[in-house]
């Protein structure tokens, strides 16, 4: 007897052909995804323990559990203050594969988006039966719950699967009356392969194409962030989903922040958006962009990011000679702290007595963190600059790729390297 090909054992879905119908072109291009991606895989049967799972309509309520979320130890609690008191709901979708205690948990990020006035639940999709269309399902429910409680706003966020599958939800609701995310947060979004076995990894970038061209015509904001060293895609082709979906977005008029293996040194691997260093860098621009509707700057090389995270350039910046035999030091450096903070640097020219002026600016961060910004007079010494004061130092050397490191050390505190690039 012919052995039936099992599916490869993926961080996201198994796929069964019960998707409901009567879609427009767009969403049509999504069940195609789904009918490819079937064949690929070989005929799967339907679970037979729980076959009306299958069945169009609302899931099954003893599939999930939607409640208020709880945040990462270290974090302090924040309850709820109800649709009539918050900005807005956020609901979180976890990846796959984690324990029931972990699921319940949002990480840091929402937690600034809970301190900044948003309610954030969990839609916990509970068992290990994971299956695509019953989970897109679950993620609509969340959405349904989260109108039916009396929130107007309502943001959509998740790792992994549930990155996936939030985006994936919101691409397949185009039917009057059904509630849409205003804005969606998607973290490392992949459905298909895993670190120790078959890796289908192309396909967590051809499936979100299919997820874009169905977001044509919605206004719905979007947050992505892919990273650097992530198993499931940029592992082995590191640059080409994040470039790819910044321009067909910005093709389709879909307002878009992008983050393409941002700070590559510190936030690496698919988890890197569970951490708090990501949260310390980039929740200024989420908390920016669910409250505009409007991609803020924030991308490492752009100098408008600069005032996103309450900063100033010096007037002098502006008058750094480039080119050809210019100071290889001299000018804007941008980067990212060893603990996430953003990070700007300004060189002077070199003076006589081998001294550089610089400006030294922390950014804005999570939990009222306030940008900083001082005055220091460096040491030249070749390509390594040095400052020191009292129990405080920093060493600034240039590497032969271009970039700076940078060592602050500050008393008896482990030390701190960052990486910064030219931003002029």
């Amino acid at each position: 007897m012919r052995r039936r090909r099992r599916p490869p054992a993926e961080p996201g879905l198994r796929i069964h052909l019960t998707y409901g119908g009567g879609r427009r072109l767009a969403a049509i291009l999504f069940c195609t995804l789904l009918l490819a991606c079937h064949a690929a895989w070989g005929r799967e049967p339907p679970d037979q323990r729980h076959p009306r799972h299958l069945q169009p309509g609302p899931p099954d309520p003893a599939l999930y559990d939607f409640k208020p979320a709880s945040f990462p130890a270290g974090l302090p609690a924040i309850a709820p203050r109800g649709p009539g008191a918050a900005k807005g709901l956020v609901i979180w979708n976890h990846g796959r594969d984690v324990n029931a205690q972990a699921a319940d948990v949002a990480p840091p990020i929402l937690w600034e988006m809970a301190r900044q006035g948003w309610d954030v639940y969990t839609q916990h999709r509970l068992g290990t039966h994971d299956v695509l269309n019953v989970a897109l399902r679950i993620v609509g429910a969340g959405l349904d719950a989260g109108q039916a409680l009396g929130y107007r706003r309502i943001l959509l966020a998740g790792q992994s699967v549930g990155g996936w599958l939030a985006l994936g939800e919101t691409a397949r609701r185009d039917q009057p009356g059904q509630v849409r995310p205003e804005t969606v947060l998607a973290l490392a979004p992949a459905a298909y392969g895993t670190p120790d076995g078959p890796m289908d990894w192309r396909r967590n970038d051809s499936g979100l194409r299919a997820i874009w061209d169905a977001m044509r015509g919605q206004d719905t904001a979007l947050m992505l962030a892919f990273f650097a060293d992530d198993p499931f895609f940029e592992r082995s082709e590191p640059a080409s989903r994040g470039p790819w979906a910044q321009r067909r977005l910005g093709e389709l008029g879909l307002p878009a922040l992008v983050l393409d293996r941002p700070a590559p040194e510190l936030l690496r691997g698919h988890a890197a958006g569970m951490t708090l260093p990501f949260a310390r860098r980039f929740s200024p621009c989420l908390v920016l962009l669910a409250e505009q509707r409007k991609p803020p700057p924030c991308q490492d090389g752009e100098r408008a990011a600069i005032t996103t995270f309450g900063l100033t350039a010096p007037a002098a910046a502006a008058q750094v000679p480039t080119g050809p035999g210019s100071d290889a030091l001299a000018g804007l450096w941008q980067g990212t702290s060893g603990n996430g903070r953003y990070l700007l640097l300004h060189l002077g020219p070199l003076l006589p007595g081998q001294q550089r002026e610089a400006s030294y600016g922390i950014g804005r961060s999570l939990n009222n963190e306030a940008a900083s910004q001082q005055r220091l007079s460096l040491t030249s010494e070749g390509s390594r600059l040095r400052w020191a004061q009292g129990t405080q130092s920093l060493d600034v050397q240039r590497q032969p790729d271009g970039r700076l490191r940078l060592h602050l050390q500050n008393g008896d505190q482990p030390a701190a390297e960052s990486w910064l690039r030219r931003l002029n």
